[in-house]
């Protein structure tokens, strides 16, 4: 139970840092407490990665390409560009679409491959800093144990390890919270027909129908076609609750469960190639927009990634617009960002002096950005180039914390994670 590095949380930021570290050949573990890694990627239905290219042009590279490459060999994934968002046609977005279940088989094997030591169905309890590094408290099934390791890293997407080791974070405030969604999976589909039908521009109105009757919580009826199959994933439940809190999040599943039946039976009546369709699978999880974020040595600005800030300790890139759920007035808020925008080191560590990195939703941002950088394309890059930051530490036997910008632009040059030498037009 001794590690080089352990990383808490087997979302897709925390898998890709603990691949790309334990492919150094430093010794890695994940703390992952459901029964499968890709926490949003895999379980929450949502089957696209949204800006994982820009204007068509390749933005990442490493693990994070070779899963989009993967996915694509396999008939799993599918390339769309430009496509206008549900919610606002004007805001256009590069996707890739795959099958979440393809997903799964292949971060195992990534995880396999670079030997992770991966620990499922745990939970993460408690972190305590000692000469050595931490220990790691973790029960499973009721049964403690503990870990011990000389680096941390926190995929948590709410910084519950950076808490636990008493790191300031941004307070999140139970009306700030953005609404949250549970993904269903129609089978049967006649996607050209569906296809056809979102590229006519007439699903705006039908939207607008289904609101306007209640059917709908939100302004938004998004398909994501499923690459291989004859299903869609469907985003268009919503609820207001605080996920922090049992009995809320068990209230919001209900609301999002008890919205798909007529859902469903709308989308049969008013939506061409949905007619014969059936529900075939429910998201087990809610697809939480929100995080507790970091209160780190630099915060991500609107400013930094409207007017794209260079920054010479850059870890990742991205170029999703703003895209605000207000849980108010229940509309999606864009703002176009054109073109790429970079994000430092210093959003991912905490002010404490300590050998931990943040990654995943829980950078350290404002809220304008944080509606940016959220999306899985970026965190999974600043994962990845974590993972190349720490596995660098762990054999100089340096602090992270301690690292100058030229050390980090020197790990990113060679590792290739980011373009650093030429902007992307």
């Amino acid at each position: 139970m001794d590690f080089d590095l352990m990383v808490i949380g087997g979302g897709t930021a925390g898998v890709l840092a603990a691949i790309k570290a334990a492919s150094k050949g430093i010794r890695v573990a994940i703390i992952e407490q459901q029964n499968v890694c890709g926490g949003n990627a895999t379980l929450s239905g949502l089957a696209e990665f949204n800006a994982a290219t820009f204007l068509k042009q390749p933005l990442y590279h490493g693990f994070e390409q070779m899963i989009f490459d993967r996915l694509i060999e396999r008939q799993a994934g599918q390339y769309y560009y430009q496509l206008p968002m549900s919610s606002d046609k004007d805001i256009k977005v590069d996707r890739l679409r795959y099958n979440p279940e393809v997903l799964k088989l292949i971060l195992e094997e990534l995880l396999a491959e670079n030997h992770v030591r991966v620990f499922y169905n745990t939970y993460f309890q408690a972190a305590k800093k000692e000469a050595a590094g931490f220990t790691v408290q973790a029960t499973n099934f009721g049964t403690p144990y503990q870990f011990s390791t000389k680096y941390l890293i926190d995929g948590t997407s709410n910084c519950l390890v950076a808490t636990s080791l008493g790191c300031q974070t941004q307070p999140l405030a139970t009306g700030d919270i953005a609404v949250s969604t549970q993904l269903f999976r129609l089978s049967n589909v006649d996607l050209p027909t569906l296809q056809a039908f979102i590229a006519s521009g007439k699903l705006s109105d039908v939207i607008s129908e289904a609101f306007d009757k209640d059917i709908i919580q939100g302004r938004i009826l998004a398909f994501a076609p499923i690459p291989g199959t004859n299903d869609t994933s469907v985003n268009v439940t919503r609820t207001n609750v605080d996920y922090r809190d049992p009995a809320q999040l068990s209230q919001g599943l209900h609301e999002t469960r008890s919205q798909i039946n007529r859902i469903v039976g709308f989308i049969k009546e008013n939506i061409p190639g949905c007619r014969e369709a059936y529900l075939s699978n429910i998201a087990p999880i809610l697809g939480v927009r929100a995080s507790v974020k970091l209160d780190g040595r630099e915060t991500l600005h609107l400013d930094d990634i409207k007017n794209m800030r260079q920054f010479e300790d850059c870890i990742g890139v991205g170029c999703y617009p703003v895209d605000i759920h207000d849980p108010v007035t229940k509309k999606v808020h864009f703002l176009k960002i054109d073109g790429v925008y970079q994000i430092p080191l210093g959003v991912c560590l905490p002010r404490e002096d300590l050998n931990l990195a943040v990654i995943g939703k829980a950078i350290s941002t404002d809220m304008e950005t944080f509606a940016a950088t959220r999306v899985m394309p970026i965190v999974m890059n600043v994962g990845e180039s974590i993972g190349a930051i720490f596995a660098y530490a762990v054999k100089n036997s340096k602090d992270v914390y301690t690292l100058n910008p030229t050390e980090v632009k020197k790990i990113m040059m060679q590792e290739g994670l980011v373009n650093l030498t030429s902007e992307v037009n």
